[in-house]
């Protein structure tokens, strides 16, 4: 546990033992103090986990700068809400923790931009810092005494409430639980596989719930009826989870204590949401509810998972993008203007594709004739055959429409199984100007009219034990940059497979399709697998060829938010040994 952390909880322990002991201790009073609990302990608890490293070892700027305001902004609510000044000096020291709530939100946004594969759990953490806003507009409309959405007095402050610990909370402890039952999914993987069911329906519950409180009763039945379904499902993944620990420390007994708490807390929500007039009074709900809900499920939870902090399988942050692209549009001349000055003059996409060995890739057993493309590309000409999916091909034709304004990826066109002819170039491009090494364009061009169909930038980079293949597409003021893994098309096969997916074994390497821009890269509902083979190796399943001088084989397939839109069949000859038709 954090410095930061043990003082807050100071503060806020002191804060509870003398409000106890001095005061009668109220409703509006009990709202208060729960609601402190939160930015002083539950958010500098919960807010190291959702770091992400970069290569560096450093963590990012918009993370840093919020470990920066979140004490600031902390300890100047404890003033505002113990002290009551005037509304204008209240209002006035709850915005620094606003501030801080919005770096947050950004750091969440960074997070769920850059990582390159779907992760529910880490999903589940970016949401959680995305509600953190909302919480802060709430607290001020509460220090400022404002009326909000209809609402006005304790009703704020309690909508503030839940805010930070049934959306921010209740989110931050699924998405922590998500990864510890990863790292148990050998033993439970019932667990496992049912994680994702609460992670996302309490991803929805809350909106659902802060509608239907604003004033639509069916959405609000409909928010507490997923929770009532839902958290006794977290419980019972917390028991798992907690039983899976093999230490003996205090964390897996937190983590049961959790579990029973938020119990109790859904039977007194059911009672509360579901019957009106509610079978429970509010100043009943506020005292047993709320504090097992914040005390309980939400403080006891986190707080074991944060001693138990179960590693994250994300993606470490820091992926080199070139950072090429164009004014408007792009065209095969792109990189006549990128020429490097040592004048090197590159064959093909790779200068030796030995490079790419690793423990479980063998670039060895790859058909000769596969590593001599990619290390000799331009020695190679080629067709391609298009296969548009059902349901893509008016998207293929408005996609071409702008494809072909900008000259770039013009793919081919939605009429399926017509051949268009393909020409390739390779150039040298200028390092320095790209930011990636050992750069070089492919530019793949139509024979029928000359126009581009890939004006591409390859490269390669290495994280861990892998070297990724990574090309850059320029765009008008961006690039779309796909970073593939290789690997054998089959056990035993003499194939290779490029792939943006993620592995099952390695859900957390760097493949991936981005939008890279200066601003923020940006991770694409986009995927794509290349499946390349020579001639005599190439699958029965694939479309026949009788043409003897084609020499390789390839198929290109491509899946946007799962589903598969397009396959490019490509017949690859060597140049000399074309059919002159």
């Amino acid at each position: 546990m954090t410095r930061g952390t043990a003082v807050g909880g100071g503060i806020w322990v002191i804060l509870l033992g003398w409000r106890w002991a001095t005061e009668g201790f109220h409703e509006f009073l009990l709202a208060q103090t729960l609601f402190l609990l939160a930015p002083l302990v539950l958010v500098p608890l919960g807010l190291p986990l959702t770091a992400v490293p970069v290569r560096s070892g450093r963590v990012s700027r918009l993370y840093t700068l919020a470990r920066v305001l979140l004490p600031i902004g902390a300890l100047a609510l404890v003033p505002a809400f113990v002290l009551e000044p005037p509304w204008q000096v209240r209002f006035a020291l709850g915005l620094p923790y606003l501030l801080f709530t919005a770096c947050a939100a950004l750091h969440g946004l960074a997070r769920l931009a850059g990582r390159s594969a779907f992760l529910v759990e880490e999903l589940a953490l970016d949401v959680a810092l995305l509600f953190l806003p909302g919480g802060a507009v709430w607290m001020l409309a509460w220090l400022g005494d404002f009326s909000f959405l209809g609402f006005q007095g304790l009703w704020v402050l309690l909508t503030a409430i839940h805010f930070h610990f049934a959306a921010f909370g209740a989110l931050l402890l699924v998405g922590l639980l998500g990864r510890l039952l990863w790292h148990h999914r050998a033993s439970a993987p019932r667990a496992w596989r049912l994680h994702p069911v609460p992670a996302v329906g309490l991803m929805g519950a809350f909106p659902l719930l802060a509608a239907g409180i604003a004033g639509n009763r069916v959405l609000e039945v409909l928010g507490v009826s997923l929770y009532m379904l839902l958290l006794p499902g977290v419980a019972g993944l917390l028991f798992v989870g907690a039983s899976r620990v093999r230490s003996g420390g205090v964390g897996r007994w937190l983590l049961v204590g959790s579990g029973l708490a938020v119990l109790g807390s859904t039977t007194l929500a059911v009672l509360w949401g579901l019957f009106r007039p509610s079978l429970v009074a509010l100043p009943t709900m506020l005292r047993f509810h709320g504090t097992l809900n914040a005390l309980g499920f939400v403080g006891l939870g986190v707080l074991g998972l944060r001693l138990l902090n179960p590693a994250s399988r994300a993606n470490v942050a820091g992926v080199v993008f070139s950072r090429l692209s164009s004014r408007g549009r792009t065209g095969p001349r792109f990189f006549e203007r990128l020429a490097p000055p040592d004048g090197r003059q590159p064959t093909g996409l790779v200068d030796d594709f030995s490079e790419y060995a690793r423990p479980d890739f063998d670039p060895l057993r790859v058909d000769p004739e596969v590593r001599r493309f990619y290390e000799h590309t331009a020695s190679y000409t080629l067709w391609v055959v298009p296969d548009w999916k059902p349901g893509f091909r008016l998207g293929g034709r408005l996609w071409g429409w702008f494809a072909r304004h900008v000259q770039q990826l013009v793919l081919p066109s939605a009429t399926n199984l017509q051949r268009h002819g393909v020409k390739g170039a390779i150039v040298a491009v200028d390092d320095g100007a790209d930011g990636r090494e050992r750069v070089r364009g492919w530019i793949r061009t139509y024979e029928s009219d000359g126009s581009p169909i890939y004006v591409a930038a390859y490269s390669s980079h290495v994280a861990g034990a892998m070297r990724y293949m990574n090309i850059a597409f320029p765009l008008p003021f961006s690039n779309m940059t796909s970073i593939l893994r290789l690997d054998h098309d089959a056990p035993g096969g003499t194939g290779l497979r490029l792939t943006s997916c993620a592995q099952e074994e390695a859900p957390g390497g760097d493949q991936g399709v981005y939008l890279a821009n200066p601003l923020l890269p940006l991770r694409l509902p986009l995927n794509e697998t290349i499946w390349v083979w020579s001639a005599g190796g190439t699958p029965a399943t694939e479309p026949p060829c009788d043409d003897p001088a084609v020499v390789l084989r390839a198929r290109h397939e491509m899946w946007f938010f799962g589903r598969k839109y397009l396959e490019l069949h490509y017949f690859i000859q060597r140049v000399g040994e074309a059919d002159p038709a």
